[in-house]
């Protein structure tokens, strides 16, 4: 017989699983309502707090609603080299190179002609370009908006620096 006041230990453990299996973490999708919280990061791009990725998440409104979209997904994992680091979005179409985690350009896999099979060849690139080649830098700024290349000086005026 059971008492009726026990507390079912596995079925609560379960219950808490099943709870923590829906959560942003193990979500590429999640529409934006009051529970949501997100912290912008820069332009275009959010964090959601409870993400344990620690990703950056976009924007997306279909019809009336609006959701988060994952910009990355965990099993691509991330490529950090210094202060520069590279993410690819969830079906490597895009990879996003970012410096001190602010996301500066993104790179579409039509233009650049990168696959699922290479990204990570096309990531450790972005990646040296980054690192070596101070005319690559000013190139990526420049082909921005001009408000968005003026903000990328403004915020990173050392990228600029001549020696």
């Amino acid at each position: 017989m059971s008492d009726p006041d026990k507390i079912d230990l596995d079925k609560l453990l379960a219950e808490l699983s099943a709870d923590r299996e829906k959560g942003v973490s193990n979500s590429n999708k999640i529409k934006i309502s009051s529970d949501i919280r997100i912290k912008k990061v820069a332009f275009d791009m959010y964090k959601v707090f409870g993400d344990q990725y620690d990703d950056l998440w976009a924007v997306e409104t279909t019809g009336d609603e609006q959701f988060l979209v994952r910009s990355s997904h965990p099993r691509f994992g991330r490529s950090d080299d210094g202060l520069w680091s590279t993410s690819s979005d969830y079906s490597c179409d895009s990879v996003t190179l970012s410096y001190k985690n602010v996301p500066l350009c993104a790179f579409s896999s039509d233009e650049y002609g990168f696959s699922e099979d290479s990204v990570f060849t096309f990531k450790s690139a972005l990646l040296d370009m980054a690192n070596n080649d101070s005319d690559f830098i000013n190139k990526v700024v420049d082909s921005q908006l001009k408000s968005k290349a003026d903000a990328i000086k403004d915020v990173f005026p050392d990228l600029f620096k001549t020696n």
